[in-house]
């Protein structure tokens, strides 16, 4: 069975921040494997064909976009594996707000 990859070990492979390999990973140009339900990993051999076509089109000078200065993605994420525990917490606190209003 062949090693996956981490995404700072992507990163670190393709010279690029941690986020930039979630932002492949969401626009497609990489496949990301969860494991567990929230951890990605990497196939090596897929990373190394990304690179190339990365250095392909790192030639061709790109015009530059503004930096976002929030990023919502982790909110997003949080929000997402954590959704049942979260309705559950506010059921919960419901329940006590009307037995203590009630009682």
């Amino acid at each position: 069975m062949e090693k996956l990859w981490t995404t700072s070990e992507v990163a670190k492979c393709l010279g690029i921040p941690d986020g930039e390999v979630q932002r492949l990973v969401q626009q497609g140009e990489l496949t990301g494997y969860k494991l567990g339900g929230q951890f990605l990993r990497f196939r090596p051999e897929q990373v190394q064909q990304l690179k190339g076509k990365l250095r392909v089109r790192s030639a061709v000078p790109q015009p530059s976009r503004p930096k976002k200065l929030l990023s919502l993605v982790p909110v997003r994420d949080f929000l997402y594996f954590n959704d049942f525990y979260i309705v559950s917490a506010m059921l919960l606190a419901l329940l006590v707000v009307y037995l203590i209003a009630s009682g």
